[in-house]
Protein backbone atom coordinates (compact mmCIF):
# COMPACT_ATOMS: atom_id res chain seq x y z
CA UNK A 1 0.00 0.00 0.00
CA UNK A 2 2.92 2.33 0.70
CA UNK A 3 4.69 1.90 -2.39
CA UNK A 4 1.45 2.47 -4.63
CA UNK A 5 0.45 5.44 -2.58
CA UNK A 6 3.99 6.70 -3.59
CA UNK A 7 3.66 5.79 -7.27
CA UNK A 8 0.50 6.93 -7.95
CA UNK A 9 2.34 10.70 -7.29
CA UNK A 10 4.82 9.96 -10.37
CA UNK A 11 1.69 8.27 -12.27
CA UNK A 12 -0.46 11.81 -11.45
CA UNK A 13 2.91 13.80 -12.71
CA UNK A 14 2.99 12.13 -15.96
CA UNK A 15 -0.93 12.11 -16.50
CA UNK A 16 -0.84 16.12 -15.76
CA UNK A 17 1.77 17.35 -18.23
CA UNK A 18 0.52 15.40 -21.21
CA UNK A 19 -0.35 17.77 -24.09
CA UNK A 20 1.35 20.92 -21.45
CA UNK A 21 4.23 22.43 -23.33
CA UNK A 22 7.58 23.52 -20.68
CA UNK A 23 10.98 23.02 -20.72
CA UNK A 24 12.12 22.16 -17.06
CA UNK A 25 10.04 21.93 -14.29
CA UNK A 26 9.78 21.22 -10.51
CA UNK A 27 6.95 19.53 -8.68
CA UNK A 28 5.65 18.51 -5.21
CA UNK A 29 2.58 16.09 -3.97
CA UNK A 30 0.92 15.47 -0.85
CA UNK A 31 0.14 12.17 0.16
CA UNK A 32 -2.62 11.09 2.45
CA UNK A 33 -4.60 8.30 2.73
CA UNK A 34 -6.43 6.04 4.08
CA UNK A 35 -7.06 2.09 4.08
CA UNK A 36 -8.55 -0.48 5.55
CA UNK A 37 -7.79 -3.81 5.06
CA UNK A 38 -9.81 -6.94 6.12
CA UNK A 39 -9.29 -10.60 6.16
CA UNK A 40 -11.42 -13.49 6.89
CA UNK A 41 -8.81 -14.89 9.47
CA UNK A 42 -9.37 -11.71 11.17
CA UNK A 43 -5.85 -10.02 10.58
CA UNK A 44 -7.12 -6.90 9.33
CA UNK A 45 -5.45 -3.42 10.07
CA UNK A 46 -6.38 0.08 9.48
CA UNK A 47 -3.81 2.35 7.90
CA UNK A 48 -3.49 6.21 7.57
CA UNK A 49 -0.70 7.29 5.43
CA UNK A 50 0.76 10.83 4.86
CA UNK A 51 3.56 11.86 2.82
CA UNK A 52 5.29 14.25 0.49
CA UNK A 53 6.86 13.82 -3.31
CA UNK A 54 8.88 16.12 -4.48
CA UNK A 55 10.47 16.00 -8.22
CA UNK A 56 12.02 17.85 -11.28
CA UNK A 57 11.39 17.12 -14.78
CA UNK A 58 12.25 18.18 -17.94
CA UNK A 59 10.02 17.68 -21.72
CA UNK A 60 11.64 17.19 -24.95
CA UNK A 61 9.17 18.07 -28.16
CA UNK A 62 10.35 17.12 -31.41
CA UNK A 63 7.94 17.71 -34.91
CA UNK A 64 4.85 14.90 -33.51
CA UNK A 65 6.19 13.79 -29.90
CA UNK A 66 7.80 14.63 -27.10
CA UNK A 67 9.78 13.27 -24.31
CA UNK A 68 9.55 13.73 -20.29
CA UNK A 69 12.21 12.66 -18.10
CA UNK A 70 12.43 13.41 -14.22
CA UNK A 71 13.34 12.26 -10.74
CA UNK A 72 11.96 12.07 -7.87
CA UNK A 73 12.48 11.71 -3.78
CA UNK A 74 9.88 11.51 -1.20
CA UNK A 75 8.91 10.54 2.30
CA UNK A 76 6.09 9.00 3.60
CA UNK A 77 4.45 7.97 7.47
CA UNK A 78 1.85 5.19 7.90
CA UNK A 79 0.43 4.67 11.21
CA UNK A 80 -1.24 1.37 11.61
CA UNK A 81 -4.09 -0.14 13.69
CA UNK A 82 -4.38 -3.60 14.05
CA UNK A 83 -7.83 -5.46 14.65
CA UNK A 84 -6.61 -7.66 17.06
CA UNK A 85 -4.96 -4.85 19.17
CA UNK A 86 -1.98 -3.19 18.35
CA UNK A 87 -0.44 -0.99 16.57
CA UNK A 88 2.65 -0.09 14.09
CA UNK A 89 4.04 2.30 11.67
CA UNK A 90 5.96 2.70 8.56
CA UNK A 91 8.65 5.36 7.55
CA UNK A 92 9.30 4.87 3.81
CA UNK A 93 12.02 7.00 2.17
CA UNK A 94 12.01 7.05 -1.54
CA UNK A 95 13.88 7.73 -4.61
CA UNK A 96 13.37 6.99 -8.02
CA UNK A 97 13.26 8.24 -11.93
CA UNK A 98 10.52 8.76 -14.83
CA UNK A 99 10.37 8.73 -18.28
CA UNK A 100 7.15 9.42 -20.64
CA UNK A 101 6.64 9.52 -24.45
CA UNK A 102 3.29 10.59 -26.38
CA UNK A 103 2.45 11.29 -29.63
CA UNK A 104 0.49 14.15 -30.80
CA UNK A 105 -2.46 11.82 -31.50
CA UNK A 106 -2.94 11.00 -28.11
CA UNK A 107 -0.99 7.31 -27.81
CA UNK A 108 1.82 7.84 -25.12
CA UNK A 109 3.93 5.38 -22.63
CA UNK A 110 5.17 5.83 -19.34
CA UNK A 111 7.87 4.43 -17.04
CA UNK A 112 8.64 4.40 -13.53
CA UNK A 113 11.47 2.61 -11.17
CA UNK A 114 11.64 3.57 -7.82
CA UNK A 115 13.70 2.15 -4.49
CA UNK A 116 12.29 2.48 -1.19
CA UNK A 117 13.61 2.23 2.77
CA UNK A 118 11.08 1.50 5.38
CA UNK A 119 11.86 1.74 8.98
CA UNK A 120 8.93 -1.05 10.89
CA UNK A 121 8.12 -0.09 13.98
CA UNK A 122 5.42 -2.68 15.92
CA UNK A 123 3.82 -2.63 19.50
CA UNK A 124 1.47 -6.04 19.59
CA UNK A 125 -0.70 -7.79 22.29
CA UNK A 126 -0.15 -11.14 22.29
CA UNK A 127 -3.15 -13.67 22.41
CA UNK A 128 -2.25 -14.25 26.76
CA UNK A 129 -2.95 -10.17 26.82
CA UNK A 130 0.85 -9.22 27.49
CA UNK A 131 2.01 -6.83 25.12
CA UNK A 132 5.34 -6.45 22.91
CA UNK A 133 7.35 -4.95 20.93
CA UNK A 134 9.88 -4.36 17.92
CA UNK A 135 11.22 -2.66 14.66
CA UNK A 136 13.37 -3.48 11.66
CA UNK A 137 14.28 -1.81 8.02
CA UNK A 138 13.81 -3.40 4.77
CA UNK A 139 14.12 -2.35 1.18
CA UNK A 140 12.38 -2.00 -1.67
CA UNK A 141 12.14 -1.96 -5.40
CA UNK A 142 9.57 -1.47 -7.95
CA UNK A 143 8.81 -0.49 -11.43
CA UNK A 144 5.77 0.89 -13.34
CA UNK A 145 5.10 0.98 -17.03
CA UNK A 146 1.89 2.13 -18.85
CA UNK A 147 0.55 2.79 -21.85
CA UNK A 148 -2.30 3.91 -23.77
CA UNK A 149 -4.04 6.47 -25.27
CA UNK A 150 -5.86 10.06 -24.51
CA UNK A 151 -8.26 11.94 -26.12
CA UNK A 152 -9.38 15.34 -25.55
CA UNK A 153 -12.06 17.04 -26.76
CA UNK A 154 -12.38 20.79 -25.20
CA UNK A 155 -12.93 20.13 -21.36
CA UNK A 156 -13.20 16.28 -20.92
CA UNK A 157 -10.63 13.90 -21.89
CA UNK A 158 -10.90 10.23 -21.53
CA UNK A 159 -7.68 7.81 -21.01
CA UNK A 160 -7.63 4.25 -21.50
CA UNK A 161 -4.44 2.34 -20.68
CA UNK A 162 -2.94 -0.94 -19.62
CA UNK A 163 -0.52 -1.24 -16.60
CA UNK A 164 1.86 -3.44 -15.19
CA UNK A 165 3.53 -2.90 -11.98
CA UNK A 166 5.76 -4.76 -10.42
CA UNK A 167 7.36 -4.62 -6.56
CA UNK A 168 9.23 -6.70 -4.12
CA UNK A 169 10.92 -6.12 -0.79
CA UNK A 170 13.70 -7.93 0.88
CA UNK A 171 12.53 -10.40 3.79
CA UNK A 172 13.56 -9.69 7.62
CA UNK A 173 13.97 -11.61 10.65
CA UNK A 174 13.34 -9.62 13.75
CA UNK A 175 12.57 -10.23 17.58
CA UNK A 176 9.81 -8.79 19.61
CA UNK A 177 10.92 -7.64 23.12
CA UNK A 178 9.12 -10.74 24.71
CA UNK A 179 11.50 -13.36 23.06
CA UNK A 180 9.20 -14.30 19.76
CA UNK A 181 10.91 -14.08 16.20
CA UNK A 182 9.10 -13.11 13.23
CA UNK A 183 10.05 -13.40 9.67
CA UNK A 184 8.95 -10.55 7.59
CA UNK A 185 9.41 -13.11 4.17
CA UNK A 186 9.48 -11.47 0.55
CA UNK A 187 6.86 -9.95 -1.16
Amino acid sequence: LVFDAELDTVRERLGSVKGVNYDTAMWSSAINTRNNVTTDAGAGFEQTLTGLTLGIDSRFSREETSTIRGLFFGYSHSDIGFDRGGKGNVDSYTLGAYAGWEHQNGAYVDGVVKVDRFANTIHCKMSNGATAFGDYNSNGAGAHVESGFRWVDGLWSVRPYLAFTGFTTDGQDYTLSNGMRADVGNT
